[in-house]
């Protein structure tokens, strides 16, 4: 049996960072009760639509999960455990900002059942950190690293942004080293994307910001891959570092192909061959679900040619690759782009 995702958006922050494009809301804390009932309502009918799998991966991402109370995260971890059951050694992932925890939230977590962390470190450099709007410090990026381990996460995850504008000459080499020292299971590093509708999309556009050219962004890049491989990670997909068996079970089976049900606002889900997805807007999704409705906002079906485009594309993040047969590179002849690839050798 094919392993099976859920996936559950917290989508409130303390405030939202310049080059976020998620779907996020700051404050309303007003709302937190609400949203988790609504949560579990959306769960329990998932749950009635038959499939009785065993959950092999559940990953809390926001939107920032960790500035809810582990007792709030646990009343929705309850509710999939009552419908699907966990599967034996599931990875349960919580991310988590270093400037919402504390040693209490952390045991809390682990408390609950969260066996995974991933940290929003971003950054070791408190004027980097200002930069790109996030609520803690370096000092507390570290601590709330310790504390995790002593809470007993011996699966942690620490994500870092590169190619930062206006960053002091040999950062990267620093904030590497740092986190290696650290020494966490799992490294995300990724480059400083700035998306359309963002602060810093429109910093761009009159000119306050310039973006770090193309070749030193690459060169950032290869330094990332170099040095962490060199301190026994793995480069299991463009943007992700593993130590030997700690890669993201759950990012790794969405990028496999692998079946995942998302709640919450805006989340997705891929399953049957169908990919659908909520609402964008929280009080939408309140009612919806307040009201006995489907917060689904749209759904399409994924037929063979798409998802065969869809594997490549995906196969060619991942350091598994893509394999095709002759009958699939039929297929793709003809088509812009992938048949390309096809009469020339490169599939």
């Amino acid at each position: 049996m094919r392993d099976f995702g859920l996936y559950i958006h917290i989508p409130f922050c303390v405030q939202i960072c310049p080059y976020c494009a998620f779907t996020s809301v700051a404050g309303r804390e007003e709302l937190y009760g609400r949203y988790v009932e609504a949560i579990c309502a959306e769960i329990r009918t998932a749950g009635r639509r038959g499939d009785r799998r065993a959950l092999d991966t559940v990953f809390f991402g926001g939107g920032t999960p960790s500035i809810f109370a582990p007792d709030l995260l646990g009343r929705i971890l309850k509710e999939a455990e009552s419908q699907w059951g966990l599967a034996a050694g599931a990875e349960v992932t919580i991310e988590a900002n270093p400037g919402t925890v504390d040693q209490e939230k952390f045991r809390g977590f682990r408390a609950i059942g969260c066996n995974r962390l991933s940290l929003g470190v971003q950054s070791f450099l408190d004027e980097v950190l200002a930069f790109l709007g996030r609520v803690h410090s370096a000092e507390e990026a570290e601590k709330g690293y310790l504390m995790a381990r002593a809470a007993g996460f011996d699966n942690v995850s620490m994500d870092l942004i590169f190619s930062i504008p206006q960053v002091p000459a040999g950062y990267w080499q620093f904030a590497l080293e740092w986190a290696a020292e650290l020494g966490p299971e799992h490294i995300s590093a990724y480059s400083l994307t700035i998306e359309e509708g963002t602060a810093l999309a429109r910093g761009l556009q009159r000119g306050s910001l310039v973006q770090i050219e193309e070749e030193e962004d690459a060169q950032n890049f290869e330094l990332a891959s170099e040095f962490l491989v060199g301190e026994g990670y793995e480069h299991y997909e463009v943007s992700n570092f593993a130590r030997p068996g700690r890669r993201s079970r759950h990012n790794w089976g969405c990028w496999t192909g692998a079946e995942y049900l998302g709640v919450g606002l805006s989340a997705h889900s891929f399953v049957d061959g169908r990919r659908s997805w909520n609402t964008r807007d929280l009080d939408t999704y309140l009612k919806r679900l307040e009201r006995g409705a489907s917060p689904c906002e749209g759904e399409e079906v994924i037929g063979p040619v798409t998802a065969l485009r869809e594997r490549i594309w995906m196969g060619l993040r991942t350091c598994q690759g893509v394999f095709l047969t002759e009958s699939q590179k039929d297929k793709l002849k003809g088509q812009s782009r992938f048949g390309e690839f096809v009469e020339g050798g490169l599939l």
